[in-house]
């Protein structure tokens, strides 16, 4: 078999093709890059460079993908706010009593934490414009809102203590809203389901002893 012989046509059209030394750029990709960039910031003051190391892609364009900085960083909370959202769809479909759906609430939220790295509270945003911080306090408004109606369900089915519902929401958004980047691995996922227990025992109704005189020491 003869070796194929380039002509010089068909090296001045290799030539004019680009090497693609990267994989695609994906949106969803730079919006949790920039969302786990501003948690170890700690605030709204980013770069296009470091979101696109953070990324992995160094070298590619990814500021073409927006329309300027703040539009990214409300991509962000948004990608925020239909993480939660989809999480409490999960509960509100799921079968069992309220501990059960809240239960599913936190497996699907700290599934979707882990594979992003990060959910950004809603309630540090002090250094973004006004319309925007009033966008962020109806994302909090409306999960806090269906998060309530699943532990004011438990109240009613017997399965949950009558514990104040807004401390319960607020203790549990702030473990999920927690300004720490995490990782998906076999450690953290070890500390997620301990987490899980954790909050399902606080939210649960305590039971006396067996036979209900039992005491301690």
């Amino acid at each position: 078999m003869s070796a194929h012989v380039l002509t010089p046509a068909d090296r001045d059209e290799a030539a004019a093709k680009p090497i693609e030394l990267t994989r695609p750029v994906r949106e969803p990709e730079i919006i949790d890059a920039a969302a786990r960039v501003i948690t170890r910031r700690s605030d709204h003051r980013i770069l296009w460079s470091t979101i696109a190391h953070e990324a992995g892609h160094c070298a590619a364009p990814i500021e073409t993908c927006f329309d300027g900085l703040l539009t990214l960083i409300d991509a962000c909370y948004s990608r925020t706010a239909q993480g939660l959202s989809h999480s409490l769809l999960q509960a509100e479909t799921a079968p069992g009593t309220a501990l059960d759906q809240v239960a599913a609430f936190l497996v699907s939220a700290l599934e979707i934490r882990r594979s992003r790295g990060v959910f950004l509270s809603f309630r540090r945003c002090a250094d973004l414009p006004g319309s925007l911080q009033r966008r962020l306090h109806e994302y909090d408004a409306m999960t806090r809102t269906r998060l309530k109606r699943l532990l004011q369900r438990g109240h009613r089915d017997g399965s949950l203590a009558h514990r104040q519902p807004d401390a319960a929401v607020e203790l549990i958004l702030a473990c999920l809203q927690v300004p720490t980047v995490v990782t998906d691995g076999p450690e953290q996922r070890m500390w997620d389901g301990e987490l899980v227990e954790l909050l399902l025992a606080g939210l649960s109704e305590p039971h006396p002893p067996e036979d209900g005189t039992r005491l301690l020491g």
